[in-house]
């Protein structure tokens, strides 16, 4: 029998975004009945998100998740990395995972079982948005479905009530139409700040699907008066680990501004509008800390170190406006967290698809992120992007492959639920 090779790709959007000079932006790309977005956009403010024991004991874990996953990439150089994109991404797979490889993924977020896991996701995708109304915070969730590849109705079923996904049929024979309404939904839910996603060639006609979720977040940082004046910025020294100092542009500004001094650092919170949404900033006593500091996070409480924020003090504060980019094979990083069944030939993705002659595996999870910071506010974007592969090709099908493809530590968090967005290191290097 042969067996039909084909690509499941599973792809998160996470943007957190602010324009520098305001208004909208637009994507470039125009398409006939675009993708449409279902995701609840709330008129009312809350006081903070909700969650039950349970649900906080998820945060907890996404947490620590976040700074292992920190620890695995850091490696003297700039990072950024959405943990929240890459949760989207395996929670949407983890419904079409069964049997160790849903234990594992589940395990990989602290969940018990996949309806708890769902829960958490769509209270997020609910929640967050309305903590702060004069923050623009978006969430989108949809699935292209090759018209080849039907879902299993329980796999629709749980992506449509739990994370209000609008599901497509799409002819990936057709990778230029299929690119398009990617691109122009990315622009539409991104405001324009990400406009192309995929090109048509890195789009097969034997795909099976993209699951795709878009986070957006535009907010300036809180005060009457500008928290960074551009007039205060100046090119100043900094001392990247291991190398001789070298001349960046330094933001200055001096507040009443939450801070902790822990065992062999201290921590910064610099509030966006409303105070309900944070950026972190956690600085070793010395450049050269960086790993321990990365490990002592993963031991202690990040809940806790928040909640011991103090605001008893005129800080002065000196940051570098600075600009990260980055792209990361996620694989053998997420591998050596414990999600390992998943990308193996014993893979049980069995729960997505309606092809029970068919097994799957996770053959590759990339992330490219990027952030800005600046005196206006900060911009950042990630896109993950989770690639599946059958387990087996057919007698005598050939397959190849030729893939031609002193520093501080930073987090842009939700104060109410303790949900990180993006998290990252800036070390001065290239």
């Amino acid at each position: 029998m042969r067996t039909i090779h084909f690509r499941l790709f599973v792809l998160a959007l996470a943007l957190l975004a602010i324009p520098s000079c305001g208004g909208d932006r637009k994507g470039g790309v125009d398409v006939e009945n675009p993708i449409m977005v279902s995701s609840p956009r709330p008129t009312t403010q809350i006081a903070g998100v909700k969650l039950s024991d349970t649900q906080k004991g998820l945060v907890e874990a996404g947490q620590k998740m976040s700074f292992g996953l920190l620890a695995q990439l850091y490696n003297g150089s700039n990072v950024v990395v959405s943990p929240l994109s890459l949760q989207y991404a395996l929670s949407m797979a983890a419904n079409g995972a069964e049997g160790e490889t849903l234990g594992e993924l589940l395990g990989f977020f602290g969940a018990d079982d996949i309806h708890a896991l769902n829960a958490y996701n769509t209270i997020l995708l609910e929640q967050l948005p309305a903590v702060d109304l004069d923050v623009d915070l978006r969430l989108a969730d949809a699935l292209l479905v090759s018209i080849n590849y039907p879902l299993l109705p329980s796999f629709r079923q749980a992506v449509e009530e739990n994370y209000y996904a609008a599901v497509e049929n799409a002819d990936f024979s057709q990778p230029e139409k299929v690119a398009a309404r990617i691109n122009e939904w990315a622009g539409r839910t991104t405001n324009g700040f990400i406009d192309k996603v995929l090109d048509p060639s890195e789009i097969s006609p034997l795909t099976a699907a993209f699951l795709m979720n878009a986070l957006y977040f535009k907010a300036k940082w809180a005060g009457r008066k500008p928290l960074f004046i551009e007039e205060s910025t100046r090119y100043e020294d900094f001392s990247p680990e291991g190398s001789k100092p070298v001349k960046v542009p330094m933001m200055n500004t001096v507040g009443w501004l939450k801070y902790a001094e822990c065992p062999g650092f201290k921590v910064l919170a610099l509030p966006y509008e409303g105070s309900k949404f944070y950026m972190y900033f956690i600085l070793p006593e010395s450049g050269n800390d960086m790993d321990i500091v990365l490990q002592t996070l993963q031991r202690m409480s990040w809940g806790e170190i928040v909640a011991g924020l103090k605001n008893d003090a005129e800080v002065h504060v000196k940051i570098p406006r600075f600009a990260v980019e980055n792209k990361y094979d996620l694989s053998e990083t997420l591998q050596a967290l414990g999600v390992e069944k998943a990308f193996g030939e014993d893979a049980e993705f069995g729960a997505m698809f309606d092809r029970p002659d068919q097994d799957f595996f996770i053959s590759k999870v990339i992330q490219k992120s990027r952030i800005g910071v600046a005196e206006w506010g900060t911009e950042a974007a990630a896109v993950t992007i989770v690639e599946m592969e059958p387990t087996s090709v057919g007698p005598g099908e050939k397959q190849v492959y030729f893939y031609a493809d002193r520093p501080f530590l930073f987090l842009i968090g939700e104060s109410t639920s303790g949900t990180i967005l993006f998290e990252g290191a800036y070390t001065g290097k290239e």
